[in-house]
């Protein structure tokens, strides 16, 4: 645990998963960590706005001068007599510490709202590392986020959410220590293809066989092309989830689903059962598995985070280094920024959005908006677009790409799925 500690002072950040009414468990698969959000409230604040207020608390938090761990904290709400759950938009003046996000006692927490206001993270106020405890934690809920809602109505709360990593901004190297399939490479002359490009900014990439342009040794981009501005190339900010998709936030996403549409995203069999159409899982820590891309973008669109970019993940996964240094010890290290389940023989394949392909070189980064209808510019349910990276294939080697362009659409035994979001501007 310790030697955790050390690596998050140095390059590492994290975040953290959570229910309405009991405690969910998150994190490395042998070393998970703890948050509870209890005592969820709805009360009337005004014609416009109710406040909601919980019990906070997690272990394993830490902030630092360039880094911290922070919760991504979604609501969904359920007016009495209906049978769906809708995405509450919270109420906010501004980005940072908005009106009427408070707490009553505990560690003193920040808030960050993006324009969007469809979700929150809540973070540490102050330098530090530990446990966070806070009661009587309160956000503001849109009434007119929810189209058709009575101002007096009764409705049914629920909070859920995912440990997030902070990625800060910055420059940084797409290439791998030594020679491998697919690497990037910057193109010099057709003779060497081992010096590393450096992304600085988030501006157009310039493509193909030209001296200075970004190239590949396979799953290339498009040759005298270019990486569009609008595709997250990982230089600006953004949140990753700190591990891929666990039991317990899966099963959340599918109890707040209709009966049809959970139906739709589960697997039969899977360590996940259902009585009654209602979903659980003894297991709170360890991936499952069976996740199709369809399933991931789908619960990443509830989630109102996004797919990452293969690029983004190579920037996860060296951070600022040089690329003759990986990280990885051929187990389930975690990676620069100590995101979990990242690189070893026990962590899972993961998929993320390739420049291999014109799909894939036509995502622009958008945000789900709290509902399973994934934004027009994420890669369709068949996948292409995607690519495989992390798990047993890297083996110690986070920003390899040897399957950046092996698109899979079908549910598959071994396979994770993690999302991230880009970092709001503060105020």
């Amino acid at each position: 645990m310790r030697m955790r500690v050390a690596k998050r002072s140095a390059c590492g950040l994290a975040l953290i998963p959570l229910l309405a009414a009991g405690t969910a468990l998150a994190g490395y698969n042998d070393w998970p960590s703890k948050v509870s959000i209890q005592n969820v409230k709805v009360a009337p604040q005004d014609s416009i706005a109710r406040t909601i207020s919980f019990d906070l608390s997690w272990e394993n938090s830490w902030r630092y001068e360039n880094n911290h761990d922070a919760a991504w904290v979604v609501f969904k709400v359920k007016p009495e007599g209906s049978g769906e759950w809708q995405h509450a938009r919270l109420a906010a003046e501004k980005v940072k510490n908005p009106a009427g996000y408070s707490q009553q006692s505990g560690t003193p927490l920040e808030f960050i709202v993006p324009e969007d206001r469809l979700s929150v993270f809540i973070r540490r106020a102050e330098l530090g590392y530990g446990k966070v405890t806070a009661t009587n934690v309160t956000v503001m809920w849109d009434l007119a986020g929810n189209p058709g809602l009575a101002p007096n109505a009764k409705v049914d709360v629920r909070a859920a959410g995912l440990e997030m990593v902070y990625i800060p901004e910055g420059a940084f190297y797409l290439n791998t220590a030594g020679n491998h399939t697919n690497q990037f490479y910057e193109f010099a002359d057709g003779t060497v293809n081992t010096k590393p490009y450096r992304v600085t900014s988030e501006g157009a990439i310039p493509t193909g066989q030209q001296p200075g342009k970004l190239w590949a040794l396979g799953a290339q981009p498009e040759d005298q092309g270019e990486i569009p501005a609008a595709f997250p190339k990982g230089y600006g900010a953004f949140y990753c989830m700190k591990t891929q998709i666990k039991l317990n936030y899966y099963v959340t996403f599918l109890n707040t689903l209709t009966p049809e549409q959970a139906a739709q995203r589960w697997q039969p069999g899977s360590k996940i059962t259902c009585a009654n159409n209602v979903y659980s899982a003894k297991e709170d820590t360890h991936f499952d598995g069976y996740t199709s891309w369809a399933d991931g973008r789908a619960y990443a669109s509830w989630a109102a985070i996004r797919p990452m970019s293969e690029m983004e993940r190579a920037k996860i996964g060296r951070g600022f280094m040089e690329p003759t240094t990986e990280t990885g010890d051929k187990l389930d290290h975690p990676s620069c920024w100590d995101v979990g389940d990242w690189t070893g023989w026990r962590t899972a394949l993961e998929r993320a959005v390739s420049v291999a392909t014109p799909q894939g070189r036509s995502f622009k980064g958008t945000h789900g908006d709290g509902t399973l209808t994934p934004p027009p510019d994420w890669p369709k349910d068949d996948a292409i677009g995607t690519g495989y990276f992390g798990g047993y294939n890297e083996m110690g080697h986070p920003s390899r790409r040897d399957l950046a362009d092996k698109a899979i659409a079908e549910r598959r035994r071994w396979d994770g799925w993690r999302g991230v979001r880009t970092a709001p501007k503060e105020d």
